[in-house]
Protein backbone atom coordinates (compact mmCIF):
# COMPACT_ATOMS: atom_id res chain seq x y z
CA UNK A 1 0.00 0.00 0.00
CA UNK A 2 1.28 3.37 -0.73
CA UNK A 3 0.70 5.88 2.17
CA UNK A 4 1.10 9.19 1.40
CA UNK A 5 2.54 9.83 5.11
CA UNK A 6 5.78 7.09 4.17
CA UNK A 7 7.04 9.12 1.18
CA UNK A 8 9.79 11.41 1.38
CA UNK A 9 9.21 14.48 -1.29
CA UNK A 10 11.18 13.09 -4.04
CA UNK A 11 9.57 9.76 -3.89
CA UNK A 12 6.53 11.42 -3.53
CA UNK A 13 7.08 13.68 -6.76
CA UNK A 14 8.53 10.63 -8.75
CA UNK A 15 5.15 8.42 -7.92
CA UNK A 16 2.65 11.73 -8.85
CA UNK A 17 4.71 11.79 -11.88
CA UNK A 18 5.13 8.54 -13.39
CA UNK A 19 2.26 7.29 -12.81
CA UNK A 20 -2.03 7.57 -13.62
CA UNK A 21 -3.15 8.66 -9.88
CA UNK A 22 -6.13 8.92 -7.49
CA UNK A 23 -6.23 9.32 -3.85
CA UNK A 24 -8.49 7.05 -1.78
CA UNK A 25 -9.57 8.86 1.73
CA UNK A 26 -11.44 7.22 4.49
CA UNK A 27 -13.77 9.15 6.76
CA UNK A 28 -15.95 8.30 9.68
CA UNK A 29 -16.88 8.66 13.33
CA UNK A 30 -15.89 8.11 16.64
CA UNK A 31 -18.76 6.89 18.79
CA UNK A 32 -20.75 4.98 20.63
CA UNK A 33 -22.31 1.67 18.78
CA UNK A 34 -24.12 0.08 21.51
CA UNK A 35 -22.88 -2.08 24.01
CA UNK A 36 -21.28 -4.75 21.48
CA UNK A 37 -19.26 -3.33 18.90
CA UNK A 38 -16.44 -0.50 19.35
CA UNK A 39 -16.44 3.36 19.91
CA UNK A 40 -14.15 3.44 16.32
CA UNK A 41 -16.30 1.07 14.29
CA UNK A 42 -17.34 3.71 11.24
CA UNK A 43 -13.52 5.17 10.65
CA UNK A 44 -12.04 1.98 11.14
CA UNK A 45 -14.45 -0.23 8.71
CA UNK A 46 -14.54 2.56 6.21
CA UNK A 47 -10.08 2.77 6.55
CA UNK A 48 -9.91 -1.31 6.39
CA UNK A 49 -11.83 -0.74 3.10
CA UNK A 50 -9.63 2.03 1.76
CA UNK A 51 -6.39 0.47 3.00
CA UNK A 52 -7.40 -2.86 1.00
CA UNK A 53 -8.32 -1.63 -2.09
CA UNK A 54 -5.05 1.14 -1.98
CA UNK A 55 -3.06 -2.21 -1.96
CA UNK A 56 -5.11 -4.19 -4.71
CA UNK A 57 -4.57 -0.71 -7.25
CA UNK A 58 -0.94 0.19 -5.61
CA UNK A 59 1.02 1.31 -8.87
CA UNK A 60 -2.04 3.37 -8.95
CA UNK A 61 -3.82 4.49 -5.68
CA UNK A 62 -2.30 6.83 -2.50
CA UNK A 63 -3.63 6.37 0.78
CA UNK A 64 -4.25 9.06 3.32
CA UNK A 65 -6.49 9.16 6.28
CA UNK A 66 -6.54 13.21 7.19
CA UNK A 67 -9.08 12.52 10.59
CA UNK A 68 -11.30 9.94 12.70
CA UNK A 69 -13.60 12.18 13.63
CA UNK A 70 -16.91 13.24 12.02
CA UNK A 71 -20.25 14.84 12.66
CA UNK A 72 -21.49 12.98 15.18
CA UNK A 73 -23.87 15.55 17.83
CA UNK A 74 -26.82 12.94 17.95
CA UNK A 75 -24.31 10.38 19.53
CA UNK A 76 -23.28 12.71 22.71
CA UNK A 77 -25.20 11.74 24.98
CA UNK A 78 -22.54 8.74 25.34
CA UNK A 79 -19.39 9.45 26.73
CA UNK A 80 -15.93 8.70 24.13
CA UNK A 81 -18.13 10.06 21.13
CA UNK A 82 -16.02 12.72 19.68
CA UNK A 83 -17.72 15.42 17.19
CA UNK A 84 -16.67 17.76 14.68
CA UNK A 85 -18.81 21.21 13.94
CA UNK A 86 -19.72 20.59 10.37
CA UNK A 87 -18.07 23.64 9.34
CA UNK A 88 -14.74 22.22 10.83
CA UNK A 89 -14.95 19.20 9.30
CA UNK A 90 -15.78 20.51 5.78
CA UNK A 91 -13.80 22.72 6.02
CA UNK A 92 -10.67 20.00 6.87
CA UNK A 93 -12.10 18.29 4.14
CA UNK A 94 -12.00 21.28 1.40
CA UNK A 95 -8.26 21.82 2.76
CA UNK A 96 -7.31 18.08 2.05
CA UNK A 97 -8.81 18.43 -1.34
CA UNK A 98 -7.45 21.70 -2.66
CA UNK A 99 -3.54 20.60 -1.52
CA UNK A 100 -3.61 17.40 -3.06
CA UNK A 101 -5.10 18.73 -6.09
CA UNK A 102 -2.39 21.22 -5.97
CA UNK A 103 0.44 18.96 -5.42
CA UNK A 104 -0.83 16.87 -8.78
CA UNK A 105 -3.09 14.16 -7.36
CA UNK A 106 -6.37 15.31 -9.55
CA UNK A 107 -8.70 12.14 -8.65
CA UNK A 108 -9.36 11.61 -5.57
CA UNK A 109 -12.25 9.30 -3.84
CA UNK A 110 -13.67 9.13 -0.54
CA UNK A 111 -14.67 6.24 1.41
CA UNK A 112 -17.45 7.03 3.77
CA UNK A 113 -18.42 5.24 7.28
CA UNK A 114 -20.80 7.31 9.31
CA UNK A 115 -24.41 8.30 8.22
CA UNK A 116 -23.88 11.79 10.40
CA UNK A 117 -21.56 12.41 7.44
CA UNK A 118 -23.09 12.17 4.60
CA UNK A 119 -25.55 15.04 3.63
CA UNK A 120 -22.90 17.61 4.69
CA UNK A 121 -20.28 16.19 2.60
CA UNK A 122 -22.91 15.64 -0.26
CA UNK A 123 -23.05 19.27 -0.51
CA UNK A 124 -19.44 19.93 0.44
CA UNK A 125 -18.05 17.61 -2.33
CA UNK A 126 -20.16 19.31 -5.24
CA UNK A 127 -18.78 22.35 -3.76
CA UNK A 128 -15.47 21.25 -3.59
CA UNK A 129 -15.32 19.97 -6.88
CA UNK A 130 -16.70 23.13 -8.72
CA UNK A 131 -14.42 25.43 -6.76
CA UNK A 132 -10.81 22.85 -7.41
CA UNK A 133 -11.91 23.02 -11.25
CA UNK A 134 -12.93 26.99 -10.97
CA UNK A 135 -9.32 27.41 -9.42
CA UNK A 136 -7.20 24.94 -11.23
CA UNK A 137 -8.67 23.75 -14.63
CA UNK A 138 -7.41 27.61 -16.64
CA UNK A 139 -10.98 27.95 -18.12
CA UNK A 140 -11.49 30.56 -20.83
CA UNK A 141 -13.87 32.97 -19.04
CA UNK A 142 -14.13 35.51 -21.76
CA UNK A 143 -16.91 33.76 -24.10
CA UNK A 144 -19.49 33.37 -20.71
CA UNK A 145 -22.68 35.69 -20.74
CA UNK A 146 -24.68 33.98 -17.75
CA UNK A 147 -23.78 31.74 -14.81
CA UNK A 148 -25.17 28.71 -16.71
CA UNK A 149 -22.73 29.02 -18.90
CA UNK A 150 -19.87 28.65 -16.19
CA UNK A 151 -21.66 25.98 -14.51
CA UNK A 152 -21.77 23.90 -17.85
CA UNK A 153 -18.15 24.53 -18.00
CA UNK A 154 -17.83 23.51 -14.96
CA UNK A 155 -19.72 20.51 -15.41
CA UNK A 156 -17.82 19.21 -18.38
CA UNK A 157 -14.58 16.01 -18.30
CA UNK A 158 -12.24 17.26 -16.51
CA UNK A 159 -9.28 16.10 -15.48
CA UNK A 160 -10.31 16.69 -11.58
CA UNK A 161 -12.70 14.19 -10.72
CA UNK A 162 -13.35 13.99 -7.42
CA UNK A 163 -16.23 11.52 -5.87
CA UNK A 164 -17.93 10.88 -2.34
CA UNK A 165 -19.42 7.32 -1.21
CA UNK A 166 -20.44 5.36 1.84
CA UNK A 167 -19.64 1.76 1.47
CA UNK A 168 -23.06 0.35 2.23
CA UNK A 169 -24.06 2.07 -0.80
CA UNK A 170 -21.33 0.93 -3.64
CA UNK A 171 -23.32 -3.22 -3.30
CA UNK A 172 -24.97 -5.30 -5.88
CA UNK A 173 -28.48 -5.00 -3.53
CA UNK A 174 -29.65 -8.12 -5.05
CA UNK A 175 -27.06 -9.71 -2.81
CA UNK A 176 -27.57 -7.78 0.21
CA UNK A 177 -31.24 -8.29 0.27
CA UNK A 178 -30.51 -12.08 -0.03
CA UNK A 179 -28.55 -12.13 3.27
CA UNK A 180 -29.76 -9.05 5.54
CA UNK A 181 -33.60 -9.10 7.46
CA UNK A 182 -32.75 -5.97 9.15
CA UNK A 183 -35.79 -3.55 7.35
CA UNK A 184 -33.49 -0.10 8.31
CA UNK A 185 -30.57 -1.49 6.48
CA UNK A 186 -27.83 -0.42 6.86
CA UNK A 187 -28.90 0.68 10.36
CA UNK A 188 -26.41 2.04 13.37
CA UNK A 189 -25.15 -1.43 15.34
CA UNK A 190 -27.08 -3.43 13.84
CA UNK A 191 -27.70 -6.67 11.56
CA UNK A 192 -25.50 -5.11 8.69
CA UNK A 193 -22.75 -3.20 10.51
CA UNK A 194 -22.68 -6.15 13.49
CA UNK A 195 -21.72 -8.63 10.35
CA UNK A 196 -19.05 -6.08 9.10
CA UNK A 197 -17.73 -5.94 12.17
CA UNK A 198 -17.75 -9.66 12.96
CA UNK A 199 -15.60 -10.17 9.82
CA UNK A 200 -13.03 -7.27 10.23
CA UNK A 201 -13.22 -6.56 13.83
CA UNK A 202 -13.80 -9.90 15.38
CA UNK A 203 -11.79 -9.48 17.94
CA UNK A 204 -13.75 -6.09 19.50
CA UNK A 205 -17.07 -7.52 19.31
CA UNK A 206 -18.84 -8.14 22.47
CA UNK A 207 -20.96 -11.46 22.04
CA UNK A 208 -22.46 -11.38 24.97
CA UNK A 209 -23.92 -7.95 24.74
CA UNK A 210 -25.19 -8.79 21.62
CA UNK A 211 -27.88 -10.87 23.08
CA UNK A 212 -29.27 -7.62 25.39
CA UNK A 213 -29.21 -4.84 22.99
CA UNK A 214 -31.82 -2.15 22.43
CA UNK A 215 -32.23 -2.97 18.39
CA UNK A 216 -32.63 -7.09 18.51
CA UNK A 217 -31.25 -7.36 14.61
CA UNK A 218 -27.78 -7.29 15.56
CA UNK A 219 -28.69 -11.46 16.96
CA UNK A 220 -29.17 -12.30 12.83
CA UNK A 221 -25.60 -10.69 12.55
CA UNK A 222 -23.03 -13.22 11.36
CA UNK A 223 -19.23 -13.40 10.54
CA UNK A 224 -20.54 -15.05 7.09
CA UNK A 225 -22.72 -12.21 6.35
CA UNK A 226 -19.93 -9.72 7.11
CA UNK A 227 -17.34 -11.42 4.33
CA UNK A 228 -20.44 -11.60 1.55
CA UNK A 229 -20.54 -7.83 2.50
CA UNK A 230 -16.80 -7.00 2.43
CA UNK A 231 -16.34 -9.03 -0.57
CA UNK A 232 -19.13 -7.16 -2.67
CA UNK A 233 -17.85 -3.53 -1.35
CA UNK A 234 -14.78 -4.50 -2.41
CA UNK A 235 -15.83 -5.34 -6.09
CA UNK A 236 -17.79 -2.85 -6.78
CA UNK A 237 -15.38 -0.03 -5.19
CA UNK A 238 -13.07 -1.76 -7.67
CA UNK A 239 -14.98 -1.17 -10.45
CA UNK A 240 -15.53 2.29 -9.43
CA UNK A 241 -11.64 2.84 -9.17
CA UNK A 242 -11.00 1.30 -12.80
CA UNK A 243 -13.53 4.09 -14.12
CA UNK A 244 -11.73 6.73 -12.26
CA UNK A 245 -8.54 5.84 -13.34
CA UNK A 246 -9.58 5.20 -17.24
CA UNK A 247 -11.55 8.56 -17.25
Amino acid sequence: MKNLEFFNRNQIHDFISENRLMAIIPTGSVEQHLNHLFIGMDINSATKIAEDLANKFSDNVLFYKPLNAGIAEHHMAFPGTISLRVNTFIGVLTDVVESLVRGGINKILFINGHGGNVEPMKTAMRNISLQMKGIYENIDLSKLKTHYDYEELLNKDSDIDIRFTSYWEMHNFKIIKNIIKDQSYPGHAGEYETSVALYLFPELVDNHARVSNALDTESDASKEKGEIIYNDAIEQYSKLINEMLEG
